[in-house]
């Protein structure tokens, strides 16, 4: 019949290392247009409801599809039982407009890759990216530093990895530094700071004060830290932190303390109405509503989240409608992001992934399929 594309993990990373700055920020243009296409636009009508089963085994499943007017198809992901020492695995399957096989890939890389660039969209607009705190050392965590030393490395000054294991945070930061001294060239300091230490409490609090910028990539059922860890008050105008989460995905899982998010809707920002009032950044508003665990335990309405792709789309609208108070929020404010994905993001970075590795020659072609 036809031939497709099958893609292993080994490949898609190093595609994925090798992205130019410019390359990069291709694959950011790439995902805004998927955001936007759920909000404001309707692609969301299209989208069908992740399915999402947690076997008595403790393993969590995930099932992602996905559609489009060219393509469909679904990603799987597995969060394993807790007695198995793996991370999140699984695979992104892609069929043209007529059902036609276009490609297999593994969907690790991809799923960290995609989950990491939605994170870089907002924090790209930060005017302040010196001091960074990263909880977690798994695919996320690790995609997180990659992306933000390839886009702004030469502004951070230094990246401290909050993890309990501090072999795991170790092997992170090493891997990490290796990259960055072949490809990046960042100057920034690496910090481990392990939550198993006697005195590791006081030494997450000192650096969340200073922190420009927190990103979240823990499957937690607890959140990570508390407000008063933050230390706003003490901070100037234009010192307030971005805080990401993206780890939990269900109800029963939380990163973010929900004083944070009652704090942020409390605070100046921006909210759908385009009226200076506080609210939280999510992917997808309707799942987030229903299955973000930070967005439900903190008991968040409609109008206190507000959807990034809204967002992007506000912003390159000046001239047509009043941005400063977006500009001023989103550059210098309390910003809070929730991502628990969205599927039309995955197709784009697969078919993206696709189109370079046939360019490049990569991967294994299955003929008459």
């Amino acid at each position: 019949m036809t031939s497709f594309m099958v893609l292993g993990d080994g490949v898609i990373k190093d595609i994925l290392l090798g992205l130019s700055k410019d390359e990069i920020l291709s694959f950011r243009d790439q995902l805004e247009k998927c955001l936007m296409s759920i909000s404001p636009g309707t692609e969301g009508d299209y989208q069908p409801t992740p399915g999402i089963i947690n076997r008595p085994e403790g393993q969590r499943c995930l099932f992602r599809a996905f559609t489009s007017a060219e393509h469909a198809g679904t990603k799987i992901i597995i969060t394993p039982a807790p007695n198995c020492q793996q991370g999140l695995h699984g695979i992104l399957v892609i069929v043209d407009k007529c059902g036609i096989p276009v490609g297999v890939l593994n969907a690790e890389e991809i799923t960290g890759y995609r989950t990491s660039m939605s994170v870089m969209i907002p924090y790209y607009w930060r005017r302040n990216s010196e001091n960074i705190v990263i909880f977690g050392a798994g695919k996320q965590a690790l995609w997180h530093a990659r992306i933000l030393l390839a886009l702004r490395g030469g502004e951070v000054k230094s990246i401290s990895i909050v993890n309990r294991s501090a072999d795991r945070a170790r092997e992170l930061i090493m891997s990490v530094q290796g990259e960055n001294d072949r490809i990046w060239k960042s100057k920034c300091h690496f910090n481990l700071v392990s939550l198993a230490d006697v005195n590791s409490e006081s030494r997450v609090e000192m650096l969340l004060s200073e922190a420009d910028a927190i990103f979240c990539t823990v499957a937690s059922t607890r959140p990570l830290f508390s407000l008063d860890s933050l230390k706003l008050k003490s901070r100037g105008h234009g010192c307030l932190p971005f805080i990401s989460a993206v780890g939990s995905w269900q109800p029963d899982m939380i990163e973010i303390h929900p004083d944070i998010l009652h704090h942020a809707t409390a605070s100046k920002g921006y909210s759908n109405d385009g009226i200076s009032t506080g609210t939280v950044i999510v992917d997808d508003g309707k799942n987030a509503l229903l299955h973000a665990g930070e967005i439900v335990q903190a008991g968040l309405r409609e109008d206190q989240i507000i959807d990034l792709g809204k967002l992007i789309s506000w912003k390159r609208s000046v001239g047509r409608r009043p941005t400063d108070g977006i500009k001023d929020w989103l550059e210098n404010g309390l910003v809070v992001y929730k991502s628990i994905g969205v599927s039309v993001t995955d197709l784009a970075v697969g078919n993206a992934i696709l189109d370079l590795s046939a360019e490049k020659k990569l991967g294994t072609l299955v003929n008459d399929f």
